[in-house]
């Protein structure tokens, strides 16, 4: 039996980490690029679907997850056209 939106959109805390940040290498396998370098690449072009930034003292990028979080959850919910005429 396929799974519902509200199963699909609850299960997501099962693979998203419990932090706040994501490591590139995380952010990449979440939002399904095959490695950190075709993420990079896209995050060079403008094509990433969410932001990510540096931390100071840290090496790399990171997302924070809750934008991660709301990202894929965009993709699952259903989407409403406006049918307003006006």
């Amino acid at each position: 039996m396929t799974p519902t939106i509200s199963q699909t959109l609850a299960n997501l805390d099962a693979y998203l980490p419990r932090t706040p940040l994501i490591s590139a290498s995380e952010t990449a396998r979440l939002l399904g690029y095959p490695s950190t370098g075709a993420l990079a690449k896209a995050r060079q072009t403008g094509r990433l679907p969410i932001a990510m930034f540096q931390v100071p003292g840290r090496r790399g990028w990171f997302a924070a997850t809750q934008t991660v979080r709301a990202w894929l959850e965009s993709l699952l919910l259903p989407r409403t056209e406006n049918t307003d005429d006006t």
